[in-house]
């Protein structure tokens, strides 16, 4: 198995707008999350009550993938599964990231033998990344890279962000779609960016799942992208989404009418409109920083309907 992680190493932009001001305050089982922020000039007020027990129990299994663990589960499974042929002999050879094998057979065993290795090493790697939230994703050039399943993370997040959903619904009621769009981007864009530092203590590390970004007033590219995939669907159910994978990057795309000079990408036969929520920079719809708008220009990246 060949599997690489993607480290999505997101940019951060020169700030555009006052700092974001969050106040938390506990009462009783739940904590308040009250916000203050600048839409263009205009001061806004967000305010949110989330139960303790939701943001204790928020994805408490999701950790760092390590390649290395995956192969110890791996090397178990296939050292079970030979052991069952008293004539075939399976040795280890040296690598964690990836698992290496020398499989000794009988002639009239080793081609049956190989192919049922081969089978249950994509079976049991399938089956460990979707109980640890994670996803191999197909790269334009060829490459499997193993990243956070974002689309499971988002939609099992729905719920647990009911109350964000419910602080938001009155601010949006007489806006356009894309204003919509625009004033939840705009919020996430002025939380605090993940540093980068961060990204470097083990693969993985770095992604949020949405309560745990809010509660840390902090979040990278694609911890972002997924808070604002699952609060547009809830709030706006009728726009189709898409998670996009740049070098380096994610962002969200949705199949929203264009206007002159919005950045978009063609999936599907459908044109979506890009939205990159990382911030600081207020990026309005259809806006990204010249840096990845080669990529989306020659259709270098990986994607995921949502």
């Amino acid at each position: 198995m060949r599997s690489l992680l993607l480290m999505l190493c997101c940019l951060a932009l020169p700030l555009s707008a006052a700092p974001l001001r969050l106040q938390l305050q506990q009462q009783d089982a739940q904590l308040l999350f009250r916000y203050q922020f600048d839409i263009a000039g205009a001061p806004q007020q967000l305010a949110f009550n989330i139960d303790n027990a939701s943001l204790n129990n928020h994805f408490r299994q999701f950790r760092a993938f390590k390649a290395a663990l995956l192969q110890q589960y791996l090397w178990r499974d296939l050292r079970a599964h030979v052991a069952r042929y008293p004539t075939a002999k399976l040795s280890r050879l040296p690598g964690n990231t990836v698992l290496r094998y020398r499989l000794q057979a009988p002639t009239e065993l080793a081609a049956q033998l190989d192919s049922e290795l081969q089978q249950l090493l994509q079976q049991q790697t399938d089956a460990y990344l979707q109980r640890e939230y994670y996803y191999q994703l197909g790269l334009p050039w060829g490459e499997q890279v193993i990243v956070p399943d974002h689309q499971r993370l988002m939609q099992d997040s729905l719920t647990a962000l009911l109350p964000v959903a419910n602080a938001l619904h009155p601010k949006l009621v007489n806006m356009t779609l894309r204003q919509s769009l625009a004033y939840i981007s705009h919020w996430l864009q002025q939380i605090p960016y993940q540093d980068l530092s961060d990204r470097q203590r083990s693969a993985g590390a770095s992604f949020s799942p949405p309560l745990k970004l809010l509660q840390e007033n902090r979040g990278d590219c694609d911890s972002k992208t997924v808070l604002l995939a699952a609060l547009i669907r809830m709030l706006l159910p009728d726009v189709k989404l898409a998670i996009i994978y740049l070098p380096q990057h994610a962002m969200l795309a949705a199949h929203l009418p264009l206007q002159a000079d919005d950045s978009s990408v063609t999936l599907d036969g459908r044109e979506y409109l890009l939205l990159d929520p990382t911030g600081p920079a207020l990026l309005a719809p259809g806006q990204i920083s010249p840096e990845y708008r080669i990529y989306t220009h020659n259709a270098q990246f990986a994607y995921r309907l949502l």
